[in-house]
């Protein structure tokens, strides 16, 4: 059965309006300003505290960062951040999760390799981020 034949078994008037006069909006209209504030330490940053300690790469620039070498990283509750906002992720595993997360999720809504990337950066970093975004884009069945 087409949708329209299914709401023509209602008595519906489906009107637009204007955005001025739309005072009441949806929380989907303004996904992009919405914040989630939490205090502690998620499972997430556990994680990757604990396999972080075990990566090449982060042993390497924590000891440059212990040997006073000047970097865009910084030590914090040992965690590792790039550039004072971005967690540093070293785990393959948890990369994959953090991918479906920002294309597959309920706010992300597939948008493409460009905004996968955009709502990763904004929080995490590792090295070929951008392209592993594109890959995993190339490869969504739902796209």
């Amino acid at each position: 059965m087409r949708w329209q034949d299914t709401l023509a078994l209602f008595k519906v008037d489906i009107r637009h309006k204007f955005g001025k006069d739309n005072v009441v909006f949806d929380a989907l209209s303004w996904k992009h300003q919405l914040r989630v504030v939490y205090v502690g330490e998620t499972e997430l940053q556990k994680e990757v505290r604990l396999v972080s300690r075990r990566d090449a790469f982060a042993k390497k620039v924590r000891q440059n960062i212990q040997n006073g070498a000047k970097s865009h990283f910084h030590l914090q509750n040992g965690l590792l951040w790039y550039k004072q906002k971005r967690l540093y992720v070293s785990e393959r595993r948890v990369r994959e999760l953090l991918l479906k997360e920002c294309h597959d999720g309920l706010l992300a809504g597939h948008g493409g390799a460009k905004r996968t990337t955009t709502f990763l950066k904004k929080s995490y970093y590792w090295p070929n981020l951008k392209g592993d975004a594109e890959e995993y884009v190339k490869t969504c069945l739902t796209c």
